[in-house]
């Protein structure tokens, strides 16, 4: 083999190794360009944008890798996220998070939230006309929220007079899982639900259902589930923070170009067909603040102070 033939193979190997090396670099997700991250999801509605950019591949288009933490019940993912043990946890429920920090939210960093309008009670039961007839009756919640200290709060003075004392609830309320709010009507376990939204409209459109009351507790404005980070992640991790909110809008962006596939997703991880959340990229904290506020002053839960501060900042 000729000396020109040598360095024209030579030339050519290098050329194809240039040119995956190019590949490799310029590709997301890849080699030295990929993030691994922890995060955990709740197994709510709110969860919906991060299970379209995990279905859709767009954490793998901007550089995230992550191992899939899917809880059924809120137990240590607001404080793990908070610590920065979690990089991040989605549909963490915003009433669950104001119980928890006694209203002192500064660490926390919401990177989206559901907003749905007031409220409702919903029952199968025909005997069952309005809030009045719930007197020692069972009412079901989502067990993710703190809503059974709302209602200990708020029932009191719906119902008549006679039926209430100081000394014991006026309704039994119990807390029940995603399967369980599902079937608890027909299998008798609650004699009614109290409800937010995207779960309220879930019963609005199922044949047997009636709400006999809205606006129980809320009239408008509802800040329900969420996607979090911390104070801490956002400082030492900006770089995995800013990817991941990345692939978020991108989720945001194909939720609402194609409604109809968010909502088979959103079906197939719940295991039932829900309408799609009314989710809110905050750009400042005006609503959740709003919101917040009115829980304090109305002492629908046992808040020490309310403080927001920096909570959609990126400080």
């Amino acid at each position: 083999m000729s000396l020109r033939t040598q360095n024209l193979i030579i030339t050519v190997v290098n050329l194809i190794l240039a040119a995956i090396l190019v590949v490799i670099l310029v590709q997301p997700g890849k080699e030295a360009g990929e993030i691994e991250v922890k995060v955990a999801t709740v197994l709510d509605p709110s969860s919906l944008p991060f299970w379209v950019a995990e279905e859709k591949g767009f954490f793998k288009d901007v550089g995230i890798k992550y191992k899939p933490n899917e809880v059924p019940k809120v137990l240590d993912e607001f404080e793990n996220t908070i610590s920065g043990s979690l990089y991040a946890s989605f549909g963490i429920d915003f009433t669950y998070m104001l119980m928890k920090t006694g209203g002192d939210m500064k660490l926390v960093r919401l990177m989206y939230y559901v907003k749905g309008n007031g409220d409702g009670i919903v029952v199968k039961d025909t005997t069952i006309k309005s809030v009045e007839d719930l007197a020692k009756k069972r009412i079901g919640y989502y067990q993710n929220t703190r809503h059974n200290v709302i209602l200990d709060a708020v029932l009191p003075s719906l119902l008549p007079k006679d039926t209430t004392d100081t000394t014991t609830s006026p309704v039994e309320i119990i807390g029940l899982s995603l399967d369980e709010l599902d079937v608890s009507l027909d299998t008798r376990r609650v004699d009614a639900l109290y409800l937010t939204e995207p779960y309220l409209s879930y019963f609005r459109n199922r044949e047997g259902y009636r709400i006999i009351a809205e606006n129980v507790v809320f009239d408008d404005g509802v800040i329900s589930g969420t996607g979090i980070t911390s104070a801490v992640n956002v400082s030492l991790r900006k770089k995995a923070i800013e990817r991941m909110k990345k692939a978020l809008r991108m989720a945001m962006d194909y939720i609402e170009q194609h409604p109809d596939e968010a909502k088979k997703i959103l079906a197939n991880r719940l295991g039932m067909s829900m309408d799609i959340p009314n989710f809110t990229f905050p750009k400042d904290a005006s609503e959740v603040e709003k919101f917040a506020k009115e829980i304090k002053e109305r002492q629908l839960l046992p808040l020490e102070k309310l403080n927001l501060e920096n909570i959609v900042s990126e400080k």
